[in-house]
């Protein structure tokens, strides 16, 4: 008996497995829908890090897999993403933005020779950038408790007034 896809057992699903999905994708909308600006680009740093992760390992794993693939074309829109989410001309979004090109560069380079270790030193950049949007979101979070510096101890009164300035787009 040969397979085809209209085969009565390719339509076999598990017992609420659409449901879960759809959970999980209401609960990512969701998150996405209400999440701050600096909580946005954390979520798209931490995917690149699993992507790089991914790729890397399938480059170490899987000869035929090497080169350009699903894992370095997603890693290269996350970059670019995040790219796209710099706006200014202060010297910190200069920087960061060259980061960036420096990545997307790095990621290109490394895609010729299958490179996995230049890979793995990329994606360690981008766990250092996430652990500082960790930061702010945490400081995010702190300057929203009433009363509470980053310490955890009670802070001055913080005034609403001053401009907001820079380039990172995290006002939304």
């Amino acid at each position: 008996m040969s397979y085809s896809p209209s085969h009565a057992a390719s339509n076999y699903q598990p017992s609420g497995h659409k449901q879960s999905r759809r959970s999980t994708d209401g609960y990512l909308e969701s998150s996405i829908q209400h999440a701050t600006p600096a909580r946005l680009r954390l979520m798209i740093l931490e995917r690149a890090v699993e992507v790089a992760r991914m790729l890397a390992n399938t480059w170490r794993t899987q000869p035929d897999k090497k080169g350009s693939n699903e894992y370095s074309l997603k890693l290269l829109d996350l970059i670019t993403e995040l790219l796209s989410g710099i706006t200014g001309n202060e010297e910190v979004c200069v920087q960061v933005a060259d980061l960036y090109v420096f990545l997307s560069k790095h990621l290109l380079l490394s895609e010729q020779t299958s490179d996995a270790d230049a890979v793995d030193e990329l994606r360690q950049i981008l766990e250092i950038e996430a652990d500082t949007w960790r930061m702010v979101c945490a400081n995010e979070t702190l300057a929203k408790t009433p009363g509470l510096s980053s310490a955890g101890t009670p802070a001055a009164p913080v005034s609403t007034d001053a401009p907001i300035s820079g380039g990172l787009n995290l006002q939304g």
